[in-house]
């Protein structure tokens, strides 16, 4: 069997998952046994909170794997690529694909948001159904996948995420689902992530903002989740990186820490941590001067990176959280770099890679040369979910 339309494309293709089918999103955290139940609609639906954002003009693949082979597990989106170069196409398709299969899924899903009206870069022939558009990524995408053994299930585009929008399956063995999204932000998914905590933005532009270089003195509130989650993991290789080696992924380079010594006294920098962690439980976090400059010195000195680490994966994480992307905000020139870094660590520590890679993208326009930034952004790359990265932290103890 072929996939019709996409050529050259002689690979099997399994039947594509009609509306009404269920498709298992994980359970949230505290709530093991409660999966949360939807279509493809209610999937296409679901990916502003699975990514954190609502996308635009994106490809999105889900893993997907579990004892019934739905559960979600790692969610990769990536910006279309131009339609007039298909080399382009093919080596991005198959980079998300090879991304993707470190999560060892058991099936996966293709989405397409955006790129264009129906039908307008593949005309139906008389008799054919309507396609969507950017069937040339679907394609790629979806052979991609099935080149490396992971069934795909779903293979549908939407206009955009809204209510209202258009969605559609591609006309995989003549399968013509299609319907308007129901409003993600209505979703029993949405409405009980945001009851746990979690924080949907509008587009990536709204998350960058996170960290968005700031003046001092300014409150903070939640970055993201309010506590940690384990979704079905994303796991793959990436260089071992340990907060306590010696001139390693862990010297983060905001600075030398013989300048440290002589710059802002930050008094007992344990105490400051606390202190600044109880305001942010408190609601009243402020990052003034005084402080951005005494957590900008004890930074610099390895212990208390350490500590800082330490925090990331503690009772305080959601505290914690808020505290780094503060001080990336308001932290001047290459002392921004450490804090950003910290904040990639909490994201990962519950799975949220988007605003992990606004954190690194933060650290490393500060410092360039940040290794842990560096050390991340590999471990990012090579599939690393909260699973690796609290691992990492708890083995350097």
């Amino acid at each position: 069997m072929t996939l019709l339309g996409m050529s050259p494309a002689p690979f099997p293709v399994p039947p594509p998952v009609p509306p009404s089918a269920p498709t298992g999103l994980p359970a949230l955290p505290g709530d093991p046994d409660s999966p949360v139940r939807v279509g493809t609609e209610g999937l296409l639906a679901a990916v502003p909170v699975l990514i954190g954002f609502r996308p635009r003009d994106s490809l999105v693949m889900i893993a997907t794997g579990g004892p019934h082979g739905r559960r979600v597990g790692l969610t990769l989106r990536v910006d279309l690529p131009p339609p007039d170069d298909p080399e382009l196409v093919a080596a991005l398709c198959e980079s998300a694909a090879a991304a993707l299969c470190r999560d060892d899924p058991e099936g996966a899903a293709v989405l397409v948001v955006g790129g264009g009206e129906p039908g307008g870069d593949r005309p139906p022939a008389p008799g054919e159904p309507e396609w969507p558009p950017r069937a040339d990524v679907a394609g790629a995408a979806t052979l991609a996948l099935l080149e490396r053994e992971i069934g795909v299930h779903t293979v549908a585009w939407a206009a955009e995420i809204a209510a209202g929008a258009p969605w559609r399956c591609y006309p995989l063995h003549d399968c013509g689902c299609a319907g308007t999204l129901p409003d993600p932000a209505a979703s029993v998914l949405a409405a009980t992530a945001v009851a746990r905590g979690a924080v949907v933005r509008d587009s990536r532009e709204e998350l960058a903002k996170v960290v968005e270089p700031a003046g001092p003195a300014e409150p903070f509130g939640p970055t993201g989740w309010s506590g940690p989650t384990e979704p079905g993991g994303p796991a793959g290789p990436a260089e071992v990186i340990r907060p306590t080696e010696p001139n390693g992924p862990a010297g983060l380079s905001a600075g030398s820490a013989d300048a440290a010594d002589g710059e802002a006294e930050a008094g007992d920098p344990r105490r400051l941590l606390r202190e600044a962690l109880a305001d942010a439980a408190a609601g009243r976090l402020v990052v003034e001067r005084r402080l951005a400059g005494a957590m900008a010195a004890a930074l610099r000195r390895p212990w208390f990176r350490d500590e800082a680490l330490a925090a990331c994966n503690g009772d305080a994480a959601p505290e914690a959280e808020q505290l780094w992307a503060a001080l990336a905000r308001t932290s001047p020139g290459a002392d921004a770099a450490t804090p950003a870094a910290l904040l990639a660590v909490s994201a990962l520590l519950r799975g949220d890679g988007a605003l992990a890679n606004v954190a690194l993208d933060r650290a490393l326009g500060a410092d360039p040369e940040h290794r842990l930034a560096h050390s991340l952004r590999a471990a990012l790359d090579g599939g690393w979910g909260p699973r690796e990265i609290r691992a990492w932290l708890e083995g350097a103890r």
